[in-house]
């Protein structure tokens, strides 16, 4: 039987020990990243989804009342102005870029946050599940020593002869990486109360969205047996995710599993950064010396001033 002391050992162990910060820095660097590329997505488009004039698709006042209890909207306190629009989303590009470098990363993180979850408030008609998660892993982002290693923040501190320690507590590690997995668990019972994925057929309706679609695969959603596969599996797959890869001796498995679904869907459909910042998310499952592996075959651009 397992005791309260054991259990309390291993909930220590799991929460509070420390670990190398290598995990969590190569993860701010791929979704700083896809933070930025979000916000240079936006500005094509800025009149209708930010704008004040009448091009707008949500009219500034209606963004202040759809929502009827507290929502953080830094518009309430600008001026009703083109300039404003634009400050928000040309500041929240810079502070994006910022925490993809790290530059003054916890004030940039925090004000990348506020930024972005304004602007969903501004225009919550053109949100997808993208959206909600980089609002999920930003926030947590917000705790996170994410500054440690391959930042200009670990750069200037090591020319001061004041490193950082690169030793941390994996508790921020573990939200993001509970964070994540919760994201695949409520797809899988949503997908469940259905009656799609159960028998088999929601692929072959997903991959008849033209909107969506980015090529169309040959052969594979055509025949039914093929289709069934398919649903399956990418239900499989992401019930693992969200609990087979705490297994140590699956976890790498379950990972390329994940990492070649998700590349999948993006060479077939277009649903914005979701993809791209799932298969980030996965770097915090890698210990370093995988990273390091990555690296050295890959050639994985890792800035190199901010080792410590």
């Amino acid at each position: 039987m397992l005791s309260l002391k054991t259990f309390v050992e291993g909930w220590d162990r799991f929460f509070y020990s420390t670990t190398d910060a290598t995990a969590l820095c190569s993860f701010r660097i791929m979704f700083g990243l896809f933070l930025f590329l979000n916000g240079i997505s936006l500005v094509e488009d800025f009149e209708v989804w930010f704008g004040i004039g009448s091009n707008a698709l949500v009219p500034l006042q209606d963004s202040f009342t759809f929502y009827k209890n507290f929502r953080i909207n830094i518009y309430k306190w600008l001026s009703p102005t083109e300039f404003s629009a634009w400050l928000v989303l040309v500041t929240y590009i810079a502070t994006s870029f910022f925490v993809m470098i790290g530059f003054k990363t916890r004030i940039s993180t925090i004000i990348c946050f506020i930024l972005m979850v304004s602007m969903q408030n501004r225009n919550y008609s053109i949100l997808n599940s993208g959206d909600t998660l980089m609002r999920c892993m930003l926030f947590l982002m917000m705790f996170a020593p994410t500054q440690v290693k391959y930042s200009v923040d670990a750069y200037l501190k090591k020319n001061k002869d004041e490193p950082f320690e690169t030793e941390i507590s994996i508790l921020t590690i573990r939200l993001l990486q509970l964070q994540f997995s919760l994201v695949y668990l409520a797809t899988t019972l949503f997908k469940l109360k259905g009656y799609d994925w159960v028998d088999g057929s929601a692929v072959y309706y997903t991959s008849r969205l033209v909107n969506f679609q980015r090529i169309v695969l040959p052969i594979v959603f055509d025949y039914p047996f093929l289709v069934k596969f398919a649903t399956w599996s990418a239900l499989f797959i992401e019930f693992a995710m969200g609990s087979l890869v705490w297994v140590k001796e699956l976890r790498l498995p379950v990972l390329i599993s994940g990492l070649l679904l998700h590349l999948l869907i993006e060479i077939s459909m277009s649903i914005g950064f979701f993809e791209w910042v799932m298969i980030s998310s996965y770097i915090l499952f890698l210990a370093p010396k995988e990273i390091f592996w990555l690296k050295a075959r890959f050639k994985l651009l890792l800035p190199q001033f901010g080792r410590a």
